[in-house]
């Protein structure tokens, strides 16, 4: 028997495996409390959900809240978006990546904490599935605009046009707590969208 520390790596799960069907996966980053996530996962059945939050206590709030209150089409688990990218999610497995409101890090020094590089862009790219969506927003206009370019850069990907009131579930507008928030402060909020090819490819 090899020993562990040269073992090769075991594959990871794959979305089937993990929610024992074939349904679509959409994933949500830095889902927070799980209204949003919830939310969607109870408004589309027909589709599995998929948070990864970052922050050990929200992590297990929400895994705790999804173990007693959640639909079985959602899981959460506490990791590194980054990290989890590239070990852990496959290749054109991803219908929909969920991006709302990530944390500016304002301080210059603080700026390599970003969560949005180029490098994290073309990983999302290669876990999207042809046609597959990023939807992104941010509150903050001059941060929203380094993201736009950032993601413009990769060939794989098409920006789109996306206004919060066309991403509704059977008829109902859903609001992550951070929108909900800013939407009551009147503050201005910034969307768009890439898709991995071009539309009707």
């Amino acid at each position: 028997m090899a020993h562990p520390r040269f073992a090769l790596p075991t594959p990871p799960p794959t979305w089937s495996e993990i929610f024992g069907n074939t349904n679509p996966v959409e994933v949500e980053i830095g889902p927070g409390k799980g209204g949003f996530l919830l939310a969607l996962a109870r408004h589309t059945p027909e589709r599995n959900f998929f948070g990864v939050e970052i922050l050990g206590r929200r992590a297990s709030r929400l895994a705790a809240l999804i173990e007693r209150d959640g639909p079985a089409n959602v899981i959460a688990v506490h990791a590194n978006i980054t990290c989890l990218l590239p070990l852990m999610i496959w290749p054109a497995s991803v219908s929909a990546y969920h991006l709302y409101f990530p944390d500016p890090w304002w301080k210059r020094r603080h700026h390599n904490r970003r969560l949005f590089q180029t490098d994290f862009a073309m990983a999302l790219a290669r876990t999207l599935v042809p046609g597959g969506k990023i939807f992104l927003a941010s509150d903050v206009e001059k941060y929203f605009a380094e993201i736009v370019g950032q993601f413009t850069t990769v060939p794989e990907l098409t920006r789109f046009a996306w206004e919060r009131d066309q991403v509704n579930r059977r008829g109902k507008l859903l609001f992550t707590d951070f929108e909900r928030k800013y939407r009551h402060e009147g503050r201005a909020l910034f969307y768009t969208g890439f898709r991995k090819g071009e539309e009707g490819k």
